[in-house]
């Protein structure tokens, strides 16, 4: 299954942005993966938190890839554990998705127009992240269930 990680902007933090490449090299170890950086419509404009999330949530709309399921990241999605999530990952492989893309939203948040074209809305966790932090943590949660399900010793 190839997997996608679509988002808002380029990853200005040098240490986010050299994690999430790790992770991106090492997920590619195992299954076809992409970055999709969609350019962040909203940049030098003053915009209040509402306008800024319509506005990136059309040009993420016009930019979805055609993906056989797409995935919203949003803090009132499901939560998993890194097992359970492991095993959902197999089970939408093993029913025939050949392409999955997660979307992340911008310091704002996603669009709810985006997240009602999702098949799943995903949750990291209670805690507040940064949009940028998400980036890391889900090329993080991608590897740790890939190497769940090919018994690689790095889940712990």
């Amino acid at each position: 299954m190839k997997l996608k990680a679509v988002w808002i902007g380029k990853t200005k933090s040098s240490p986010i942005r050299e994690l999430a490449a790790d992770y991106l090299e090492r997920i590619r170890r195992m299954t076809p993966c992409e970055i999709i950086e969609i350019r962040d419509p909203a940049k030098g404009r003053a915009l209040c938190a509402a306008e800024r999330i319509q506005m990136e949530g059309e040009h993420i709309a016009r930019q979805l890839p055609k993906a056989d399921f797409l995935v919203a990241l949003d803090e009132t999605g499901k939560q998993y554990a890194s097992e359970e999530f492991a095993c959902w990952l197999e089970t939408e492989q093993n029913s025939g998705t050949k392409e999955m893309a997660f979307i992340i939203g911008g310091p704002d948040g996603l669009s709810r127009d985006v997240a009602a074209r999702a098949r799943m809305v995903l949750s990291l966790g209670k805690m507040t992240w940064t949009h940028e932090m998400c980036r890391a943590l889900l090329l993080e949660q991608l590897y740790r269930a890939l190497c769940i399900l090919h018994k690689i010793p790095y889940h712990k």
